[in-house]
């Protein structure tokens, strides 16, 4: 009689059950906000953090007295949406750019990129992608995308060096 065929685990039922055994639900509720591309119900939330829609609730709620998720109404089905907060997300990006960078090549890369913009603003005689886009129906995608890609990076810079700015005062005030 031959062996019978070997039983394999559902991988990700496996990470699944590791993931809430691991991690409270907090983490899980902030994990899933944090990686989320477009705003949530409440009970998306849940399932995605594998908790209950009365937990998720209350730790969304947290979040948002925290500043760290925005809520939203939903058009369609008159209830609240959730979505991480531009502040947030522009703080944690600016962090991770200092981690990475140090000032002085990042303060270079700032006037590179508003050096691009001002090219992009000439060419297309527009200050922004959307605005060229109402003049000259002719602009390709990508050179769109571009475009936008370099204002946000941009943006982020700033926010950045900003906080570096930040960062080096508030430590100079603790020197003294």
């Amino acid at each position: 009689m031959p062996d019978p065929a070997p039983t394999f685990e559902d991988v990700n039922e496996r990470a699944k059950e590791d993931w809430k055994r691991d991690t409270t639900p907090f983490d899980r509720v902030q994990s899933v906000i944090r990686t989320a591309y477009e705003p949530m119900s409440a009970a998306t939330v849940a399932e995605n953090a594998l908790t209950s829609e009365q937990t998720a609730r209350k730790h969304l709620r947290s979040l948002v007295d925290h500043g760290y998720v925005a809520e939203t109404a939903s058009p369609e089905s008159k209830g609240t949406l959730y979505q991480r907060a531009n502040d947030s997300l522009a703080l944690e990006q600016a962090r991770r750019i200092l981690n990475e960078t140090d000032t002085e090549t990042l303060s270079t890369r700032v006037l590179e990129m508003r050096e691009e913009l001002r090219e992009y603003a000439d060419r297309f005689g527009a200050n922004s992608p959307d605005e060229a886009v109402r003049a000259h129906t002719d602009i390709d995608t990508e050179t769109l995308l571009e475009w936008r890609t370099t204002r946000r990076n941009l943006a982020f810079a700033e926010v950045a060096l900003a906080l570096s700015g930040v960062d080096d005062a508030t430590g100079a005030a603790k020197a003294l």
